[in-house]
């Protein structure tokens, strides 16, 4: 067991933890569920933090600010799981982030790497709710984390200033009243929605329940240099192009993320 903290401490720039794959289950039902390994056990839990500073303008959401999560952390992971499989070569280790068929919250806490807050989200002690997740899914026999001695206040301020409602009682996501999912959704909006992103005034997403959790108050800055090498808070038409690919708001493609640019930039133009 020591020999891989030291291992990952060795390799790897933000917390991890371990859990057991119980904690991830019942699966996901998607493609990636075949890729888990045989006799599986064990799951090391990866904290990729993305808070990089406040901004006094901006019109995306702050995990867009940054190069694609999916990206960055997919590297760090293929590249731990080919230095893992050469220290255990007895063992398998699998990567998964964000379409992983594990439930990632829940894995996270079980990990020791936070609790799980109102807003649906994993609440680290040092990062608040401003982290990614990955996992390396092994065969390999690892003691759990402990988890943090620490819960969610439950003080309601994210359900209090979501301006729709979106949150529920339960902690789910009603998705149709969610600002984030409007600027994500492809097509032609109603007006309605149109009005909900100019209200937003991003581009892309909404920061107004991490920005009101307590946990954020004191949000340490992201330790992955990846994520600070290619900041960008204030977007305009020819970065969103020459950006896209690296960027998070890719796989949706340009023109919905353009289509909210101009509204956005048509609003303005009215005042």
């Amino acid at each position: 067991m020591d020999k891989i903290k030291q291992f990952l401490q060795k390799h790897f720039p933000a917390p991890f933890g371990f859990c057991s794959i119980e904690a991830g289950q019942p699966y996901l039902d998607c493609r990636a569920k075949s890729r888990i390994p045989e006799k599986s056990c064990s799951v090391i839990v990866l904290l990729f933090p993305y808070y990089t500073g406040e901004y006094p303008q901006k019109n995306i959401s702050r995990y867009a600010m940054i190069p694609d999560y999916h990206l960055v952390a997919g590297a760090y992971l293929k590249n731990l799981c080919q230095l893992l499989r050469g220290q255990f070569p007895n063992n398998a280790f699998e990567p998964f982030v964000d379409n992983s068929p594990l439930r990632e919250v829940a894995c996270g806490q079980a990990a020791g790497l936070g609790v799980i807050g109102d807003n649906g989200l994993l609440l680290h002690p040092v990062y608040g709710s401003y982290c990614f997740l990955g996992e390396i899914v092994t065969d390999l026999p690892l003691e759990h984390s402990v988890p943090i001695g620490t819960s969610c206040l439950h003080c309601g301020a994210c359900r209090r200033a979501c301006p729709n409602g979106a949150l529920q009682e339960n902690g789910s996501v009603e998705l149709s009243l969610c600002r984030s999912h409007i600027t994500q959704k492809k097509g032609t909006l109603c007006e309605e929605e149109e009005e909900q992103i100019r209200l937003g005034g991003l581009i892309w997403g909404c920061d107004i329940c991490n920005d009101v959790c307590p946990f954020n108050r004191n949000a340490a800055i992201t330790p992955i240099p990846e994520f600070l090498d290619s900041v960008t808070p204030c977007m305009d038409e020819d970065m969103i192009l020459s950006l896209l690919d690296s960027r998070p708001y890719n796989y949706r493609g340009k023109k919905t993320i353009l289509r909210n640019y101009q509204l956005l930039r048509t609003d303005k133009e009215k005042v």
